[in-house]
């Protein structure tokens, strides 16, 4: 698996959330994360939403899946410290 993700919105990302686009590779890979598609708008590519732990706290992380060079990649959009109510999912599963 690759990870890949823009620079720009790296920055962006750490000014806004504090943590960086690399922070959330280890929730996208937590096996025990919770992965839902992200449908709340049309965003003419298919977004997921996982919650995984990273290595200080549960995280939020929204990616695409690519298909680059015939080698997986997934592009990290956004990545967040997830909020109680997202904790709560991600340790009891989503109602």
């Amino acid at each position: 698996m690759r990870y890949v993700w823009d620079p720009t919105k790296d920055i962006l990302n750490q000014r806004n959330h504090h943590l960086s686009l690399e922070d959330g590779i280890p929730a996208l890979e937590d096996p025990n994360g919770q992965a839902w598609s992200d449908t709340r708008f049309d965003y003419e590519e298919e977004r997921t939403i996982n919650l995984g732990r990273g290595k200080r706290t549960i995280l939020l992380v929204v990616s695409i899946e690519q298909d680059e060079e015939k080698e997986e990649t997934i592009r990290i959009l956004s990545v967040r410290k997830a909020t109680r109510n997202e904790e709560s999912w991600y340790y009891f599963g989503r109602t």
